[in-house]
């Protein structure tokens, strides 16, 4: 019995090492699940005054993903999270020359009950290669703090990133449904 003890310990001080570490390896660190909120996933943007229809379609633009990390903040009392949104967007017959589509956007972090805690807006601007119809691109890595420890873990939180849209355009975005 004594034997199998001392052969465990010895295997499990060997196990660091054998990972690749010198000491103990770290933990991984819980992260809030981001989502894209699917009312603010397009933003279409129409000649203003105009009958929407195809030929009056300045953009249509969309978020197409979003990718990130978390790591533990300063003494393991705050979360570090960083995201960072792709976007798509294809210019209409009414864009005309423009060679660029500014796209509003947010990023919120939600807490229990729903409350917001944080929000912050941004302005992406997707340009247009001269002939090109579509452009692609990622936005500048977001970062945020978010406190955890006794009172707060990490799956309290919510990321949602979605466009800045007006009631008019969510009420466009719903009735059309996702794409």
């Amino acid at each position: 019995m004594r034997a199998r003890l001392v052969l465990a310990a010895a295997a499990l001080a060997v196990l660091p090492a054998a990972c690749g570490g010198d000491g103990p390896a770290p933990l991984p660190v819980a992260c809030p699940r981001p989502g894209i909120l699917s009312d603010g996933a397009d933003l279409t943007r129409w000649q203003p005054g105009a009958v929407r229809d195809l030929t009056t379609l300045v953009f249509d633009a969309r978020i197409t993903g979003l990718s990130g990390s978390c790591r533990p903040g300063r003494r393991d009392r705050s979360l570090e999270v960083t995201l960072t949104p792709a976007f798509a967007a294809e210019r209409g017959p009414a864009g005309g020359g423009a060679r660029v589509a500014e796209l509003p956007w947010f990023i919120a972090v939600v807490g229990p009950g729903d409350e917001v805690l944080q929000r912050q807006s941004f302005m992406e601007r997707l340009a247009f290669s001269r002939g090109e119809t579509r452009a692609a691109g990622e936005a500048e890595p977001v970062r945020l703090s978010l406190p955890v420890g006794e009172e707060r873990r990490a799956s309290d939180y919510r990321i949602f990133v979605s466009f800045e849209l007006t009631p008019e355009e969510v009420a466009v975005n719903r009735r059309r449904g996702p794409r």
